[in-house]
């Protein structure tokens, strides 16, 4: 077979280019003819090109017969896979592990017209530990439905009742070895969801969340030194599923003979990471999926983007600009994926109709208190945030500026100073400031004083000295 259905990429893939990926995670690739599972062969062959094969004999003679053949790419979004979309993760915030379920529209809405139930196993003939009825109160299309693991395996065996195949999902690493199990980190900040590397490949400078756990509740898991090629971020002790678990954040800077050694002990191997990074335009992102409101996208990757390679576009949808930064265009879903790299992209329209007004409160203020951590003060100095109970006394051409929700619902700006004039300017001028020159008649020949004035300067003549200030003033013809 020339081509399969890749589940990871959701659009089917030549061998030649997918065998360049160097990806071969297990329920990766499907028979784009029956849908059952099949395996790359004859990567790096010299006597047969790579190709897809089915792991099990599959008698039907349609589908033996189409394996032979190779036809045009169809489109990325031409079918689905028959199985579920299946992922597990580490929630930060619950210290839990998770089952990440996904269903098309489609099969959720053939599943319940055949009211089919979704199981989960610790053994492929244990009874389920849990079962959920797969419909529409359950399961929102395309969009992930996160299941608590509450009894703990190494591996965990996901079915239901329409067709009764139970498919092993391998998740933790044999405790006797002490062996990490590694999980990708998805978001960087504190408040993040790690996904279960299903392959034996790691990559350097990518966070990762290890955890190790003990044999049973009594017992804690051996926290071990590592490399210093190692980076650990944070370590901490957490149970659950009734065992007690050590987990570290961490990454690997560098590749060594002891971080293989150490790694290979574990089942994994290092290699070097690459880069994927969305230039333009501006995203949000939702679950794992970043959101544009454009039909063309800018990517920088250290990789070239190949058409059902590592991209389910079309040849014609990729324009390469310069090396690393590629022009595609955006159909409804889009993904991006290799090695490390992995990019989901989704076009949705901008509603312009619904948009709020939001109403921005102005103020008066000669001191301000500030009532949350959400100000700012603007002046010439620039821009400075406000802690909350501050004092700020507004001065000349500043302004405190208020946020709800990162958008300006408030200004507060200071009271305006009465113009001083005449002879209240002139008491002011001389009071606060200091400065004098020598008196010049010459310097108000061609002015017409007021009567303010005249005397002032008449009292500087005899005194001989003028009130730098106060001689500025008169020029201006404020006093």
């Amino acid at each position: 077979m020339r081509k399969a259905y890749d589940t990871f990429l959701l659009s089917e893939v030549s061998a030649d280019l997918a065998a360049k990926a160097g990806s071969f995670e297990p329920y990766r690739y499907e028979c784009a003819h029956c849908g059952e599972e099949v395996r790359l062969a004859a990567v790096g062959s010299t006597s047969m090109v790579p190709h897809f094969r089915h792991r099990s004999g599959n008698s039907d003679i349609e589908c033996e017969y189409y394996l032979g053949q190779f036809s045009a790419i169809t489109d990325a979004r031409s079918r689905k896979s028959k199985n579920e979309r299946a992922e597990f993760y580490f929630d930060s915030n619950t210290k839990m592990f998770y089952l990440g379920l996904r269903f098309s529209e489609d099969e959720i809405s053939a599943y319940e017209q055949l009211s089919t139930i979704f199981e989960l196993r610790v053994a492929s003939q244990a009874q389920p530990f849990y079962s959920l009825q797969i419909n529409g109160r359950n399961f929102t299309s395309d969009m992930q439905r996160l299941i608590p693991l509450e009894k703990f395996s190494y591996s965990y065996f996901l079915s239901n009742t329409l067709n009764g195949v139970k498919r092993k999902y391998e998740v933790f690493n044999n405790v006797a070895n002490n062996a990490a199990t590694f999980f990708k980190m998805q978001v960087g900040d504190s408040d993040y969801r790690a996904k279960l590397v299903r392959s034996a490949v790691l990559y350097t400078n990518i966070p990762y969340f290890i955890a190790f756990q003990s044999q049973s509740h009594h017992w804690s898991p051996i926290d071990i030194r590592l490399p210093r090629e190692i980076r650990v971020e944070s370590t901490f002790k957490f149970e659950t599923m009734g065992r007690k678990f050590l987990g570290k954040i961490l990454t690997i800077t560098a590749k060594t003979a002891q971080i293989d050694s150490l790694l290979f002990s574990w089942g994994y191997q290092l290699e070097s990471s690459e880069k994927l990074t969305l230039l333009w335009p501006p995203a949000i992102l939702s679950e794992d999926i970043s959101i544009i409101n454009a039909d063309t996208a800018y990517l920088y990757s250290t990789f070239e983007l190949q058409a059902h390679g590592n991209i389910n576009v079309h040849s014609e949808d990729i324009t390469k600009i310069v090396d690393g930064l590629t022009k595609i265009a955006v159909k409804p879903r889009i993904k991006v994926y290799k090695k490390n790299a992995e990019l989901m992209l989704e076009t949705c329209e901008r509603e312009t109709d619904t948009h709020i007004n939001i109403l921005v409160a102005r103020t008066v203020e000669k001191n301000y208190r500030v009532p949350d951590d959400v100000s700012f003060l603007f002046n010439r100095s620039g821009v400075l945030l406000l802690s909350k109970g501050v004092t700020v006394q507004m001065t000349p051409d500043s302004e405190v500026r208020h946020y709800t929700n990162g958008y300006l619902d408030g200004i507060v700006a200071p009271s305006e100073q009465a113009m001083l004039v005449g002879e209240s300017l002139l008491q002011d001028a001389l009071i606060h400031y200091k400065r004098m020159e020598t008196f010049n008649w010459a310097d108000f020949k061609s002015l017409d004083l007021s009567q303010i004035a005249f005397q002032y300067i008449e009292d500087c003549e005899k005194s001989g000295l003028i009130n730098s200030a106060a001689k500025h003033f008169i020029e201006e013809g404020r006093i």
